[in-house]
């Protein structure tokens, strides 16, 4: 059984082992972060998705080089 295969979101070829991609788990979780309190806007989602996204890489840039 492969470990990798495609994402969950439509239209998203990027293989993860997750059900989602990196980039639409983060874009599911703020949508359903925001419906707790209101209704969302398209922009608000996307902005949140792109936060969230932004500290990622700068997490990731920001790891040890565990190769080293």
């Amino acid at each position: 059984m492969p470990m990798l295969h495609g994402c969950a979101f439509p239209g998203c070829s990027t293989f993860t082992l997750s059900t989602y991609c990196v980039e639409h788990e983060l874009l599911v979780r703020a949508v359903k972060e925001s419906e707790r309190g209101h209704v969302v806007t398209h922009h608000e989602v996307t902005a949140a998705a792109d936060t969230a996204l932004s500290a990622e890489t700068a997490l990731t840039a920001a790891a040890p080089d565990s190769a080293v």
